[in-house]
């Protein structure tokens, strides 16, 4: 009896941090900054270099809400349909109102 009290004791103990764990730090989202300084002494804030660009020949088809699997979909439908011939998928986190979001980018070669 004293080994079921105990697990049953564990089993109510995990359920509680389970329930806990999903809170996020949504401040780890952020785009990390570097502080450059010049010179003469003047201290610079700019963003890392976080910029993408596709590849040459390609041009934005479309921007949606998303996973790289909806996105590889819509991507397979063009090039099925005959719309495009290629077309790259970009995922980049946008901050919507005061939330992130995945948002993809379909790039598409005609």
């Amino acid at each position: 009896m004293g080994i079921a009290t105990v697990g049953a004791a564990f089993v109510v103990a995990t359920q509680g941090i389970a329930q806990a764990a999903p809170t996020l730090q949504v401040t780890a989202l952020k785009v990390p900054r570097q502080i450059a300084i010049a010179a003469g002494g003047e201290v610079a804030s700019r963003a890392l270099r976080t910029d993408w660009n596709p590849p040459a020949g390609y041009v934005l088809e479309r921007a949606f809400m998303g996973d790289d699997a909806s996105c590889r979909r819509e991507g397979d439908r063009g090039v099925t349909e005959g719309t495009w011939r290629q077309y790259v998928c970009h995922g980049k986190m946008v901050k919507v109102a005061d939330a992130w979001v995945l948002h993809q980018y379909l790039y598409v070669k005609k």
